[in-house]
């Protein structure tokens, strides 16, 4: 018996996916529930697993190709017994010498490999734990299955002589983020606020917990604040419907941007009014570690009701951030900035600029100037309530 193997719908937004790596390959035994092969949608890298048991018969989207989603990738034929299924043959890892190591890269960089066959074991990988990412690939000779040099990857002159351009193909999750952006931009009326605010009491608050050995990254820390403010500014934690229609969330979803080997990603950390600092914290660490792999699940990136963005570790004092659609806001971070009081040059203390952009259909000038008023005074002189609720 034929069986269809049919590209999965892993997102609401998906509408096809892009066959990453196949785990097996033609005439292999399949086991029900084991990995077949892994799918890039828009979001993340996701491993699918056989639906049934049989052999894989056809490879219908070979690595690097495009599926909709409900229609075949592949046919596996079924088996009567399992003496068939559980019959030696040899993998794709018996095919290999054992010695020889499987590089460490980003689905990016795998596909970019594949497609200007190019060998990843003889490439330095400058990706988290040494994997070879996108960058490294630009940077690298195309060759030849005989080893003969080829133009740089993807290269061209584009005039006599005078200079050279590479052309880079985005992944579907950037593409995707792309045309968020367009979106965002085009079509929300948005406009942004900044606001001074003292950090010392943010950052003796960060130093008491690492003492009592319960760490906290700052950001976090500042996701939990802005969680606790928005009780009293709750349009901001919602998303614009249409035709006058706002829904306003109970919970607060924060999406947190980070820079990945995969480009800009936003995963969202749930509930973070609350959940206590620990569970959070242990949590992001769990997200962020996939995020870096490229192993996140859809899940992780959706749900998000507002989002945080900083960019203060880089340098960045001030930066005007677009609203992450369908959300209605999102909180810029800059860098830490130390001042000194006027006419008290003894006295330092410490600022960040935070910036707010907003969806000026849900809320205007004033109720965001209010949030960030507030938010000011959660940071700079923390109140019984809040702190006891970190």
């Amino acid at each position: 018996m034929r069986l269809e193997v049919l590209m999965p719908k892993l997102g609401l937004t998906m509408t096809q996916g892009t066959v990453m790596e196949w785990r097996k390959k033609i005439g292999d035994p399949v086991a029900k529930g084991e990995v077949l092969f892994t799918v890039e949608n828009d979001k993340a890298v996701v491993d699918v697993e056989s639906p049934a048991e049989g052999v894989l018969e056809e490879i219908l989207v070979p690595e690097g190709g495009t599926q909709d989603i409900g229609k075949p990738v592949a046919y596996l034929s079924s088996t009567t017994g399992s003496q068939e299924v559980n019959q030696k043959k040899p993998s794709r890892e018996n095919s290999k010498d054992s010695s020889i190591p499987y590089t460490p890269a980003s689905p990016l960089a795998k596909r970019l490999a594949r497609e200007n066959r190019i060998d990843l074991s003889s490439i330095p990988g400058t990706g988290p734990e040494g994997a070879v990412v996108e960058r490294d690939l630009s940077r690298t000779q195309r060759t030849t299955h005989s080893g003969e040099p080829q133009p740089e990857l993807v290269s061209q002159p584009t005039s006599s002589n005078l200079s050279t351009s590479t052309l880079h193909t985005l992944s579907p999750f950037q593409i995707r983020g792309a045309e968020r952006m367009v979106q965002s931009w085009t079509t929300i009326p948005q406009f942004t606020l900044w606001m001074d605010i003292g950090v010392d009491s943010l950052l003796s608050i960060h130093k008491a917990l690492k003492e009592q050995k319960t760490p906290v990254s700052f950001t976090i820390l500042l996701a939990k604040f802005l969680a606790l403010v928005l009780e009293q500014y709750p349009l901001l934690n919602s998303t614009w419907r249409g035709q006058g229609s706002v829904e306003v969330f109970t919970q607060v979803h924060v999406g947190i941007a980070m820079d990945t080997p995969a480009g800009l990603l936003v995963p969202v950390l749930k509930d973070c009014r609350n959940r206590p600092l620990k569970v959070l914290q242990e949590e992001w660490q769990v997200i962020s570690s996939r995020a870096r792999e490229g192993k996140l699940a859809p899940s992780d990136l959706a749900g998000g009701t507002i989002t945080l963005t900083n960019l203060g570790m880089f340098g960045i004092k001030r930066f005007q951030a677009i609203v992450n659609p369908p959300q209605v806001a999102i909180l810029s971070v800059g860098e830490v900035i130390g001042r000194t009081k006027e006419g008290s040059p003894s006295t330092p203390f410490s600022i960040i600029e935070f910036g707010l952009s907003a969806d000026h259909r849900v809320v205007d000038g004033a109720y965001a100037a209010k949030f960030l008023k507030s938010f000011k005074d959660a940071l700079e002189s923390p109140l019984p309530h809040l702190v006891n609720r970190i």
